[in-house]
């Protein structure tokens, strides 16, 4: 068939700007193609709606446009890991990997998943992120990073001891005050959480479950109900909460944003206001303590030897619920209601001296000039009357001249809250003339 097309015998001529964007434009999908995802890559997958979270790690080798390998899930909740035989194929934009067959176990069967990762440059790294999904089971997400030669993958990575009692508070934005919050995390997955308020709630106790990704150190917690609450009509909001884990010289911290919906609703009928949580758990050098401090028997709290002495002569145990350093021996503490005035009465005992007794918590914050004469002190609010809300639930901050410390304190009549400040110090050896 003859083309009747009418072509000019005249030289056509492309201005230069034309020309390189088409090369531009043409050229892309090239670099695209050539991209190698050769190598180890190791990271989380999820599942909608799960709290599970499992360690994912692909052995990728690439010939062109085509990939595969192996891929290996591990679960973060218990020791269940399963291998895979990987098959896919790189366009240019997103790497599609399919598993396709199970290798190890040979027992339990697990999700085939077919899964579409894009890359996505977060300070720096590249990481591959997407969706999964398999028939039979509920999808998620998987986000993935390189792993160098010699690195150790995040499955063979060493998680730290993450059970155990964190204290600190939660806030929530459509409030000026915040609450006493604890999480007590059991080994299992399982464990509560405990909620104070000096507004008309009381306090309340939930039932959790939890997961650790040591992929990007972040806890994440859902409550499944209220388990006690000191006033039975009072609805408390259910939480869902990614915290970053955080190890310190002296303390264990875990930090983030929590949302929920409340009691007896769900998210679409009664979403809770946001906020915020800030919880620690204290770290102690192993010359500081009577017993073992890695315990995760929340019953059976560590023991300074700086509390030993107020345990014996007010007769009551001991919790060091956060840490402080600071920079002076010679310190402002203050102590005052941040909720509801409800006729609370304490007394304040430093290294076992009282320095405050049998004082009436207000609004007005009492002040009172402390001299450090440790290394490491012990702060201790000593509960007299619990007032109205129980238990005996204030504010206290810590100044030094340079910095205000604020924390919130729980004690009751058994039980005393405490405050390790720790004076910072720079090694004479250190310093050179």
């Amino acid at each position: 068939m003859k083309n009747n097309t009418y072509m000019s015998s005249r030289p056509r001529v492309f201005p230069f700007g034309l020309v390189f964007s088409v090369f531009l434009l043409w050229g892309l999908p090239l670099v695209l193609s050539a991209q190698s995802w050769q190598g180890t890559w190791s990271g989380r997958l999820t599942q909608d709606g799960k709290p599970d979270t499992y360690i994912y790690t692909i052995e990728i080798e690439q010939e062109g446009e085509k990939v595969f390998g192996t891929a290996t899930s591990k679960s973060t909740g218990s020791s269940s890991d399963a291998r895979f035989e990987i098959g896919g194929i790189w366009d240019g934009h997103t790497l599609t990997i399919q598993e396709v067959k199970q290798l190890e176990p040979s027992g339990s069967k697990w999700c085939l998943k077919h899964i579409r990762l894009q890359p996505v440059s977060e300070n720096g790294i590249t990481l591959l992120k997407g969706r999964w999904e398999a028939t039979g089971c509920t999808p998620g997400e998987v986000t993935l990073r390189p792993v160098a030669p010699g690195e150790a993958t995040i499955a063979d990575a060493e998680t730290p001891p993450i059970a155990g009692k964190y204290t600190g508070t939660l806030s929530q934005s459509d409030r000026d005050y915040g609450f006493y919050f604890e999480l007590i995390l059991r080994p299992d997955g399982t464990g509560t959480s405990n909620i104070i308020s000096d507004g008309p709630g009381g306090n309340a106790t939930h039932q959790l479950e939890w997961t650790f990704d040591p992929a990007y150190s972040l806890l994440r917690f859902t409550e499944i109900k209220v388990v006690n609450k000191s006033v039975p009509d009072w609805p408390w909001c259910i939480k869902t909460a990614e915290l970053l884990f955080q190890k310190e010289p002296n303390r264990i911290s875990l930090a983030g944003q929590w949302e929920g919906f409340i009691e007896g609703f769900d998210t679409r009928t009664g979403r809770c206001a946001p906020g915020k949580i800030y919880l620690e758990k204290p770290v102690f050098k192993k010359e500081d303590l009577i017993s073992p401090q890695f315990s995760s028997n929340t019953d059976n709290p560590v023991v300074p030897k700086g509390v030993q002495h107020y345990r014996q002569t007010q007769n009551r145990e001991v919790e060091v619920n956060r840490v402080m350093v600071v920079n002076n021996n010679t310190v402002r503490v203050r102590v005052w209601d941040n909720g509801v005035i409800d006729g609370d009465v304490l007394s304040l005992f430093i290294n076992g001296k009282m320095i405050l007794e049998n004082f009436r918590v207000t609004r007005r914050k009492y002040e009172t000039i402390v001299h450090l004469d440790k290394p490491v002190n012990y702060l201790i609010l000593h509960a007299i009357s619990l007032g109205r809300i129980k238990p005996n639930t204030v504010a206290v901050s810590v100044d030094d001249g340079t910095e205000e410390q604020v924390v919130i304190i729980s004690s009751n009549l058994t039980k005393s809250g405490a405050i390790m400040i720790r004076q910072f110090t720079v090694s004479q050896q250190n310093i050179k003339n």
